[in-house]
């Protein structure tokens, strides 16, 4: 069995550093993947033959459309994306800014769907990626509403992706006492220096925490209209829990 779970694991880690980087060149993906290049070969020509990878005009691999369906698919069948997808498209529109919907998934905070905005293109999270329960606004309001996950925050690694990520469960605790304060985070550069974003959690129909939205852009434009930008996520966070107990 060991050779069948190491082969999907390769494939797996193939399609991700395809997702994270786009088209590259089988010597690339031979360094990423650790494998000798005739290996990575076979192993492109059989994710080719199911549509997961496709092949460029200069002869690079990327991801292959057959990816598409299959994401749409997971998106169809989470009943947080179905409710959230109308309101991440309005709240792109209003704002111009980036619109996540993130979940708590085992080992951090996952995104399950989002908008891209107009004013900025290097965005540390992308659609299947997870950030640690420590970074990100997302992150942070799901953490500030989850009171188990932060009673174990001691037993945790924290994990720093900027100088201003906090890190320690004394400062993570005070963090969520604002957050709950107020009804929304404020990520201000703590993954990604020169970009800010505020969350704000959606609760389900049985009002236990759901998922959370956010609204990510250049620090300057998220933190000068902090008030506007909040008031629109409460309201999609509000039509969201309405759409969710209405599915049930």
């Amino acid at each position: 069995m060991a050779k069948p779970i190491q082969l999907l694991a390769k494939s797996s880690k193939l399609l991700q550093s395809l997702a994270d980087r786009g088209p590259l060149p089988i010597s690339e993906l031979a360094e990423e993947l650790d494998m000798p290049r005739p290996s990575v070969y076979r192993l492109t020509d059989a994710l080719r033959l199911v549509g997961l990878v496709s092949e460029t005009e200069d002869g690079r691999s990327q991801l292959g459309l057959e990816v598409l369906h299959l994401a749409r698919a997971v998106l169809d069948a989470l009943p947080e994306a179905q409710a959230a997808r109308d309101e991440l498209r309005r709240l792109n529109r209003v704002t111009g800014q980036t619109v996540y919907l993130c979940a708590p998934r085992e080992g951090g905070v996952a995104c399950l769907d989002w908008v891209r905005g107009t004013r900025v293109s290097l965005l540390a999270l992308s659609p299947g990626g997870v950030l640690p329960v420590n970074a990100g606004a997302t992150s942070r309001a799901i953490l500030a509403y989850s009171p188990g996950l932060r009673e174990r925050l001691s037993g945790m690694r924290l994990v720093e992706l900027t100088p201003k990520t906090l890190t320690s469960p004394e400062d993570l605790e005070r963090d969520g006492m604002e957050i709950r304060e107020r009804g929304y985070s404020v990520s201000n550069e703590d993954v990604t220096l020169g970009v800010s974003a505020l969350g704000v959690p959606v609760f389900g129909p049985s009002n236990g925490l759901s998922c959370a939205i956010s609204l990510a852009g250049l620090s300057e434009d998220i933190l000068g209209n902090e008030a506007e930008y909040a008031a629109e996520l409460l309201t999609s966070a509000g039509r969201i829990q309405e759409a969710l107990k209405a599915a049930q």
